[in-house]
Protein backbone atom coordinates (compact mmCIF):
# COMPACT_ATOMS: atom_id res chain seq x y z
CA UNK A 1 0.00 0.00 0.00
CA UNK A 2 1.37 3.40 -0.93
CA UNK A 3 1.69 6.28 1.48
CA UNK A 4 -1.24 8.15 -0.01
CA UNK A 5 -3.65 5.25 0.53
CA UNK A 6 -2.34 4.61 3.99
CA UNK A 7 -2.77 8.22 5.13
CA UNK A 8 -6.18 8.36 3.43
CA UNK A 9 -7.41 5.43 5.49
CA UNK A 10 -5.97 6.93 8.65
CA UNK A 11 -7.72 10.20 7.86
CA UNK A 12 -11.01 8.42 7.23
CA UNK A 13 -10.79 6.49 10.51
CA UNK A 14 -9.82 9.65 12.35
CA UNK A 15 -12.74 11.57 10.85
CA UNK A 16 -15.25 8.83 11.87
CA UNK A 17 -13.91 8.86 15.37
CA UNK A 18 -14.19 12.62 15.46
CA UNK A 19 -17.83 12.49 14.26
CA UNK A 20 -18.76 9.91 16.90
CA UNK A 21 -17.12 11.99 19.58
CA UNK A 22 -18.98 15.06 18.36
CA UNK A 23 -22.33 13.25 18.44
CA UNK A 24 -21.71 12.03 21.98
CA UNK A 25 -20.84 15.53 23.05
CA UNK A 26 -24.08 16.86 21.52
CA UNK A 27 -26.14 14.20 23.28
CA UNK A 28 -24.43 14.93 26.58
CA UNK A 29 -25.03 18.64 26.12
CA UNK A 30 -28.70 17.96 25.34
CA UNK A 31 -29.08 15.94 28.51
CA UNK A 32 -27.40 18.72 30.49
CA UNK A 33 -29.86 21.24 29.01
CA UNK A 34 -32.91 19.02 29.69
CA UNK A 35 -31.86 18.30 33.25
CA UNK A 36 -32.06 21.97 34.39
CA UNK A 37 -35.34 22.38 32.49
CA UNK A 38 -36.83 19.34 34.24
CA UNK A 39 -35.50 20.55 37.58
CA UNK A 40 -37.02 23.97 36.94
CA UNK A 41 -40.40 22.37 36.13
CA UNK A 42 -40.29 20.41 39.39
CA UNK A 43 -39.49 23.59 41.31
CA UNK A 44 -42.44 25.42 39.76
CA UNK A 45 -44.70 22.47 40.60
CA UNK A 46 -43.50 22.46 44.21
CA UNK A 47 -43.87 26.24 44.54
CA UNK A 48 -47.46 26.06 43.26
CA UNK A 49 -48.25 23.32 45.77
CA UNK A 50 -46.61 25.30 48.56
CA UNK A 51 -48.66 28.39 47.68
CA UNK A 52 -51.91 26.41 47.61
CA UNK A 53 -51.19 24.79 50.99
CA UNK A 54 -50.33 28.14 52.53
CA UNK A 55 -53.57 29.69 51.31
CA UNK A 56 -55.51 26.68 52.60
CA UNK A 57 -53.87 26.94 56.03
CA UNK A 58 -54.90 30.59 56.30
CA UNK A 59 -58.45 29.75 55.13
CA UNK A 60 -58.75 26.81 57.54
CA UNK A 61 -57.74 28.97 60.48
CA UNK A 62 -60.10 31.82 59.60
CA UNK A 63 -62.99 29.51 58.70
CA UNK A 64 -62.78 27.54 61.95
CA UNK A 65 -62.99 30.86 63.80
CA UNK A 66 -66.09 31.83 61.80
CA UNK A 67 -67.78 28.47 62.50
CA UNK A 68 -67.12 28.74 66.24
CA UNK A 69 -68.57 32.26 66.27
CA UNK A 70 -71.62 31.36 64.15
CA UNK A 71 -72.46 27.86 65.42
CA UNK A 72 -70.47 27.24 68.59
CA UNK A 73 -67.67 24.90 69.66
CA UNK A 74 -70.03 21.90 69.74
CA UNK A 75 -70.46 22.00 65.95
CA UNK A 76 -69.74 18.58 64.47
CA UNK A 77 -66.66 18.14 62.27
CA UNK A 78 -65.17 21.41 63.57
CA UNK A 79 -61.94 19.58 64.49
CA UNK A 80 -61.17 19.06 60.78
CA UNK A 81 -60.09 22.66 60.17
CA UNK A 82 -57.45 23.18 62.90
CA UNK A 83 -56.07 19.70 62.20
CA UNK A 84 -55.67 20.28 58.46
CA UNK A 85 -54.34 23.79 59.14
CA UNK A 86 -51.47 22.33 61.19
CA UNK A 87 -50.79 19.61 58.60
CA UNK A 88 -50.73 22.17 55.78
CA UNK A 89 -48.31 24.43 57.68
CA UNK A 90 -45.96 21.51 58.35
CA UNK A 91 -46.05 20.61 54.64
CA UNK A 92 -45.33 24.25 53.71
CA UNK A 93 -42.24 24.32 55.96
CA UNK A 94 -40.91 21.03 54.54
CA UNK A 95 -41.47 22.14 50.95
CA UNK A 96 -39.70 25.42 51.63
CA UNK A 97 -36.70 23.57 53.07
CA UNK A 98 -36.61 21.34 49.98
CA UNK A 99 -36.85 24.28 47.58
CA UNK A 100 -34.22 26.28 49.44
CA UNK A 101 -31.75 23.38 49.07
CA UNK A 102 -31.57 22.45 52.73
CA UNK A 103 -33.22 19.06 52.15
CA UNK A 104 -32.09 18.20 48.59
CA UNK A 105 -32.41 14.44 49.09
CA UNK A 106 -36.16 14.78 49.70
CA UNK A 107 -36.86 16.58 46.43
CA UNK A 108 -38.09 13.55 44.46
CA UNK A 109 -40.10 12.35 47.47
CA UNK A 110 -41.69 15.79 47.74
CA UNK A 111 -42.57 15.75 44.03
CA UNK A 112 -44.21 12.32 44.33
CA UNK A 113 -46.17 13.28 47.44
CA UNK A 114 -47.34 16.50 45.79
CA UNK A 115 -48.48 14.46 42.78
CA UNK A 116 -50.54 12.21 45.07
CA UNK A 117 -51.95 15.30 46.80
CA UNK A 118 -53.16 16.85 43.53
CA UNK A 119 -54.65 13.54 42.41
CA UNK A 120 -56.64 13.37 45.66
CA UNK A 121 -57.76 16.97 45.13
CA UNK A 122 -59.01 16.08 41.64
CA UNK A 123 -61.05 13.18 43.07
CA UNK A 124 -62.37 15.44 45.83
CA UNK A 125 -63.60 18.12 43.42
CA UNK A 126 -65.16 15.49 41.11
CA UNK A 127 -67.17 14.04 44.02
CA UNK A 128 -68.14 17.51 45.24
CA UNK A 129 -69.42 18.37 41.75
CA UNK A 130 -71.76 15.34 41.87
CA UNK A 131 -72.89 16.28 45.38
CA UNK A 132 -73.60 19.88 44.36
CA UNK A 133 -75.52 18.78 41.25
CA UNK A 134 -77.67 16.24 43.13
CA UNK A 135 -78.64 18.83 45.74
CA UNK A 136 -80.23 21.03 43.11
CA UNK A 137 -82.33 18.45 41.29
CA UNK A 138 -86.09 18.89 41.35
CA UNK A 139 -87.88 16.18 43.38
CA UNK A 140 -90.81 14.13 42.11
CA UNK A 141 -94.01 16.14 41.86
CA UNK A 142 -96.27 13.30 43.02
CA UNK A 143 -94.61 12.29 46.28
CA UNK A 144 -96.81 10.17 48.52
CA UNK A 145 -94.43 10.16 51.49
CA UNK A 146 -92.00 12.88 52.52
CA UNK A 147 -89.24 11.62 54.82
CA UNK A 148 -87.56 14.47 56.70
CA UNK A 149 -84.14 13.22 57.75
CA UNK A 150 -83.06 14.20 61.23
CA UNK A 151 -80.13 16.38 62.26
CA UNK A 152 -78.74 17.71 65.52
CA UNK A 153 -81.06 19.34 68.06
CA UNK A 154 -79.66 21.49 70.87
CA UNK A 155 -81.97 20.95 73.80
CA UNK A 156 -85.29 21.44 72.07
CA UNK A 157 -84.07 23.85 69.40
CA UNK A 158 -83.27 22.54 65.89
CA UNK A 159 -79.87 23.49 64.52
CA UNK A 160 -79.61 25.65 61.40
CA UNK A 161 -79.33 22.65 59.07
CA UNK A 162 -82.35 20.91 60.60
CA UNK A 163 -84.35 24.12 60.50
CA UNK A 164 -83.65 24.39 56.78
CA UNK A 165 -84.91 20.83 56.24
CA UNK A 166 -88.11 21.55 58.16
CA UNK A 167 -88.86 24.65 56.08
CA UNK A 168 -88.18 22.85 52.79
CA UNK A 169 -90.43 19.94 53.83
CA UNK A 170 -93.25 22.29 54.91
CA UNK A 171 -93.20 24.05 51.54
CA UNK A 172 -93.40 20.74 49.67
CA UNK A 173 -96.21 19.43 51.91
CA UNK A 174 -98.25 22.59 51.38
CA UNK A 175 -97.86 22.26 47.61
CA UNK A 176 -98.73 18.53 47.74
CA UNK A 177 -101.60 18.08 50.22
CA UNK A 178 -101.87 14.34 49.46
CA UNK A 179 -98.36 13.65 50.83
CA UNK A 180 -97.74 12.25 54.32
CA UNK A 181 -94.65 13.34 56.27
CA UNK A 182 -92.33 11.02 58.19
CA UNK A 183 -90.27 12.86 60.81
CA UNK A 184 -87.18 10.73 61.32
CA UNK A 185 -84.49 10.92 64.00
CA UNK A 186 -83.77 9.61 67.48
CA UNK A 187 -82.59 11.39 70.63
CA UNK A 188 -78.85 11.92 70.97
CA UNK A 189 -76.41 13.52 73.38
CA UNK A 190 -77.42 17.03 74.36
CA UNK A 191 -80.93 16.62 72.96
CA UNK A 192 -83.89 17.07 75.30
CA UNK A 193 -86.34 15.78 72.70
CA UNK A 194 -85.91 13.48 69.73
CA UNK A 195 -85.03 14.92 66.35
CA UNK A 196 -88.31 13.52 65.02
CA UNK A 197 -90.26 15.43 67.66
CA UNK A 198 -88.38 18.63 66.82
CA UNK A 199 -89.30 18.11 63.16
CA UNK A 200 -92.95 17.45 64.05
CA UNK A 201 -93.17 20.64 66.11
CA UNK A 202 -91.48 22.64 63.39
CA UNK A 203 -93.83 21.37 60.69
CA UNK A 204 -96.88 22.10 62.85
CA UNK A 205 -95.66 25.65 63.49
CA UNK A 206 -95.47 26.10 59.73
CA UNK A 207 -99.06 25.00 59.21
CA UNK A 208 -98.83 21.23 58.62
CA UNK A 209 -101.55 19.33 60.49
CA UNK A 210 -100.48 16.72 63.02
CA UNK A 211 -102.55 14.03 61.27
CA UNK A 212 -100.18 14.20 58.28
CA UNK A 213 -97.03 13.56 60.35
CA UNK A 214 -95.69 10.12 61.27
CA UNK A 215 -92.85 9.74 63.79
CA UNK A 216 -89.72 7.57 63.66
CA UNK A 217 -87.77 8.21 66.89
CA UNK A 218 -85.14 5.45 67.07
CA UNK A 219 -82.59 6.13 64.29
CA UNK A 220 -79.06 7.41 64.91
CA UNK A 221 -77.71 7.58 61.33
CA UNK A 222 -78.88 8.22 57.78
CA UNK A 223 -79.07 4.48 57.07
CA UNK A 224 -81.23 3.93 60.15
CA UNK A 225 -83.35 6.97 59.21
CA UNK A 226 -84.19 5.27 55.94
CA UNK A 227 -84.59 1.74 57.25
CA UNK A 228 -86.79 2.64 60.23
CA UNK A 229 -88.82 5.14 58.20
CA UNK A 230 -89.53 2.33 55.75
CA UNK A 231 -90.98 0.28 58.63
CA UNK A 232 -93.11 3.24 59.74
CA UNK A 233 -94.51 3.63 56.23
CA UNK A 234 -95.18 -0.10 55.90
CA UNK A 235 -97.01 -0.15 59.25
CA UNK A 236 -99.01 2.92 58.25
CA UNK A 237 -99.97 1.29 54.94
CA UNK A 238 -101.07 -1.90 56.75
CA UNK A 239 -103.12 0.07 59.27
CA UNK A 240 -104.72 2.07 56.48
CA UNK A 241 -105.44 -1.11 54.54
CA UNK A 242 -106.84 -2.73 57.68
CA UNK A 243 -109.13 0.21 58.30
CA UNK A 244 -110.44 0.01 54.76
CA UNK A 245 -111.02 -3.74 55.08
CA UNK A 246 -112.84 -3.20 58.39
CA UNK A 247 -115.09 -0.66 56.73
CA UNK A 248 -115.88 -3.16 53.96
CA UNK A 249 -116.56 -5.96 56.46
CA UNK A 250 -119.01 -3.74 58.34
CA UNK A 251 -121.04 -3.45 55.14
CA UNK A 252 -120.60 -6.94 53.64
CA UNK A 253 -122.02 -9.80 55.76
CA UNK A 254 -119.35 -12.11 57.20
CA UNK A 255 -119.29 -15.70 55.97
CA UNK A 256 -118.84 -18.51 58.45
CA UNK A 257 -115.23 -19.05 59.54
CA UNK A 258 -113.86 -15.73 58.24
CA UNK A 259 -113.39 -14.33 61.72
CA UNK A 260 -110.72 -16.91 62.54
CA UNK A 261 -108.62 -16.21 59.44
CA UNK A 262 -105.55 -14.02 59.42
CA UNK A 263 -105.92 -10.67 57.66
CA UNK A 264 -104.20 -10.74 54.30
CA UNK A 265 -103.09 -8.09 51.88
CA UNK A 266 -103.89 -7.82 48.18
CA UNK A 267 -101.11 -10.23 47.28
CA UNK A 268 -102.47 -12.94 49.59
CA UNK A 269 -99.76 -12.53 52.27
CA UNK A 270 -100.38 -12.11 55.98
CA UNK A 271 -99.15 -9.00 57.80
CA UNK A 272 -96.48 -11.09 59.53
CA UNK A 273 -95.15 -12.43 56.25
CA UNK A 274 -95.23 -8.97 54.70
CA UNK A 275 -93.16 -7.45 57.53
CA UNK A 276 -90.37 -9.94 56.83
CA UNK A 277 -90.00 -8.82 53.22
CA UNK A 278 -87.21 -6.43 52.17
CA UNK A 279 -88.04 -2.74 51.84
CA UNK A 280 -89.84 -2.14 48.51
CA UNK A 281 -91.96 0.82 47.53
CA UNK A 282 -92.87 -0.18 43.99
CA UNK A 283 -96.07 1.88 43.96
CA UNK A 284 -95.03 4.51 46.49
CA UNK A 285 -93.22 7.70 45.53
CA UNK A 286 -90.92 8.82 48.34
CA UNK A 287 -89.24 12.23 48.61
CA UNK A 288 -86.26 12.56 50.97
CA UNK A 289 -85.92 16.03 52.47
CA UNK A 290 -82.48 17.00 53.68
CA UNK A 291 -79.83 19.65 53.00
CA UNK A 292 -78.46 20.02 49.49
CA UNK A 293 -75.04 18.64 50.47
CA UNK A 294 -76.69 15.47 51.84
CA UNK A 295 -79.06 14.59 48.98
CA UNK A 296 -76.57 12.60 46.88
CA UNK A 297 -75.63 10.22 49.70
CA UNK A 298 -79.17 9.91 51.09
CA UNK A 299 -80.69 8.94 47.72
CA UNK A 300 -77.88 6.46 47.01
CA UNK A 301 -78.36 4.78 50.39
CA UNK A 302 -82.12 4.66 49.92
CA UNK A 303 -81.82 2.93 46.57
CA UNK A 304 -79.36 0.45 48.03
CA UNK A 305 -81.84 -0.34 50.83
CA UNK A 306 -84.63 -1.05 48.38
CA UNK A 307 -86.41 2.24 47.76
CA UNK A 308 -87.38 2.24 44.08
CA UNK A 309 -89.33 5.45 43.46
CA UNK A 310 -87.22 7.87 45.48
CA UNK A 311 -85.96 11.39 44.86
CA UNK A 312 -84.34 14.09 46.97
CA UNK A 313 -85.36 17.60 47.96
CA UNK A 314 -82.38 19.66 49.04
CA UNK A 315 -82.67 22.70 51.29
CA UNK A 316 -80.26 25.18 49.73
CA UNK A 317 -80.02 27.67 52.61
CA UNK A 318 -76.40 28.78 53.00
CA UNK A 319 -74.86 29.13 56.44
CA UNK A 320 -71.34 29.40 57.79
CA UNK A 321 -71.36 25.65 58.46
CA UNK A 322 -72.42 24.71 54.91
CA UNK A 323 -68.87 24.60 53.53
CA UNK A 324 -67.64 22.18 56.18
CA UNK A 325 -70.65 19.93 55.68
CA UNK A 326 -69.87 19.74 51.97
CA UNK A 327 -66.33 18.71 52.89
CA UNK A 328 -67.59 16.19 55.44
CA UNK A 329 -69.83 14.61 52.80
CA UNK A 330 -66.78 13.65 50.76
CA UNK A 331 -65.44 11.53 53.61
CA UNK A 332 -68.91 10.13 54.40
CA UNK A 333 -69.41 9.11 50.76
CA UNK A 334 -65.95 7.52 50.68
CA UNK A 335 -66.77 5.54 53.83
CA UNK A 336 -70.12 4.36 52.43
CA UNK A 337 -68.53 3.36 49.14
CA UNK A 338 -65.77 1.37 50.86
CA UNK A 339 -68.40 -0.28 53.08
CA UNK A 340 -70.34 -1.40 49.98
CA UNK A 341 -73.42 0.68 50.78
CA UNK A 342 -73.56 2.27 47.32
Amino acid sequence: MDKKGFFGKCGMFGWDKFERSLMKEKESAGRRVKRPERSKGMQIFLWITLGFLLLFAVFAFLYSTVVVYASGKATSFLWFWPLTCVIALVAVVLLFLVLSGRLPRLKMTAVCLCGVFWFCMAVFFAVEAMVFSAGRKVPAADGEYVIVLGAQVRGEVPTLVLGARIRAAAEYLKEHPQAVAVASGGKGTGETISEAEAIRRGLMRLGISEERILLEEHSTSTTENLRFSAEVIQNYEREKSGTEQSAIKSIVPQTEGNGAETAVNEGGQSATEQSKEPVRFVCKNVVLVTNDFHVFRAVKLAKNLGYINVSGLGATDFYAVTIQYYVREFFAITKEALSGNF
